[in-house]
């Protein structure tokens, strides 16, 4: 017997919140958005709402920094090597998200949890 439609819609919900989707992470604001350092390393991170709101902070592993206050559907999210490096790396991330960073690497080729690290 085949489930319902909703039934494999909400089966497949509950995978993506199991694996850390970031499009479906717990713990972000409903109007903003989070980065989180998942590296071995602490790192310079920002996060930018569309208004213009920016936000920087070195995140040892395991910590986060949010963004919230944002009627925009995305934001940006910044990371750095460290405070005294121009070249990092950025991504674009929806409202209600938490992306994380895996493994930083110089000129925008980190490892983030989104491509399925």
């Amino acid at each position: 017997m085949e489930l319902p439609s909703h039934n494999n819609k909400m089966r497949a919900l509950l995978i993506l919140l199991a694996l850390g989707d970031p499009v479906f992470a717990a713990n972000a604001p409903h109007d903003g958005f989070c980065i989180e350092n998942a590296s071995p390393k602490p790192h310079l991170f920002q996060t930018e709402t569309r208004e213009g709101h920016r936000q920087s902070k070195t995140l040892a592993p395991g910590e986060r920094l949010c963004a919230s206050g944002s009627a925009a559907q995305d934001g940006v999210v910044r990371v750095f090597e460290s405070a005294n490096v121009v070249e990092g790396c950025g991504r674009i991330v929806p409202s209600g998200s938490v992306e994380a960073l895996i493994a930083y690497a110089e000129f925008d080729r980190c490892a983030w949890r989104s491509h399925g690290f």
